[in-house]
């Protein structure tokens, strides 16, 4: 699932709400007919999806296959619209509003450099899979959004994507996104679970908080 959901955001967001339900594209969309490029609002999510797109995809189609490059350019121009601090608050749940501001940088950092190596990874598989981005849909004040897409050809990477935004100070934000039905966030929740408790053997409370955490943990 990681994988899936990591591929998702490398392939388009380079440059909310919840989703409402998706229509996939019809049979003919692998078709090699000509097709005319949607137009959505310059200063919108979706173009700047579809900005980053072109830019991401055409360092992939000529790029040398140096990992190590990669892994500069997703940093250096892919990350900055990711938050990757919403998506630790999110995966932490209640208990980030008792971790220090240290751990919440902390979190934040491994979110990051998980989801950066795994894309460096999955992307070293990449073979010429395009995207195309089927719709915008924003909420009634225009803060947040939602753009769907569409992988042609997907061979085993996920077909359906839907990316949740919100309009922060800086621009649009990616803040989740949905990759075959599976969010990001919710795995990081998981994730972020599976690693702060374990079981305790000898005094029978249940669930303890791991010492990384000591202020959530005294909680408990």
């Amino acid at each position: 699932m990681k994988k899936s959901v990591v591929l998702a955001f490398a392939l388009i967001s380079a440059s909310a709400v919840q989703a409402q339900p998706y229509a996939m594209p019809g049979p003919g969309y692998g078709a090699p007919a000509p097709q005319v490029a949607q137009r959505f609002p310059a200063d919108g999510p979706a173009a700047m999806t579809q900005r980053g797109m072109e830019q991401l995809l055409d360092y992939l189609q000529n790029s040398d296959g140096d990992l190590k490059k990669l892994g500069a350019f997703l940093n250096t121009r892919v990350a900055p619209y990711f938050d990757f601090a919403y998506m630790a608050k999110a995966a932490a749940g209640n208990l980030y509003r008792h971790m220090t501001e240290e751990q919440r940088a902390r979190l934040a950092a491994r979110i990051k450099r998980q989801f950066l190596s795994a894309m460096v990874e999955k992307l070293g598989n990449y073979s010429s899979q395009q995207v195309k981005v089927v719709s915008q849909r924003l909420s009634p004040d225009g803060r947040t959004g939602v753009v769907s897409t569409a992988i042609r050809d997907p061979r085993g990477y996920p077909a359906r994507m839907d990316f949740r935004f919100y309009k922060s100070k800086d621009g649009w934000k990616v803040y989740d996104v949905m990759a075959n039905g599976q969010s990001a966030v919710v795995h990081y929740r998981r994730q972020f679970r599976q690693t702060m408790y374990r079981p305790v053997t000898r005094d029978g409370r249940g669930l303890v908080a791991r010492p990384d955490y000591p202020q959530a943990a005294a909680r408990r």
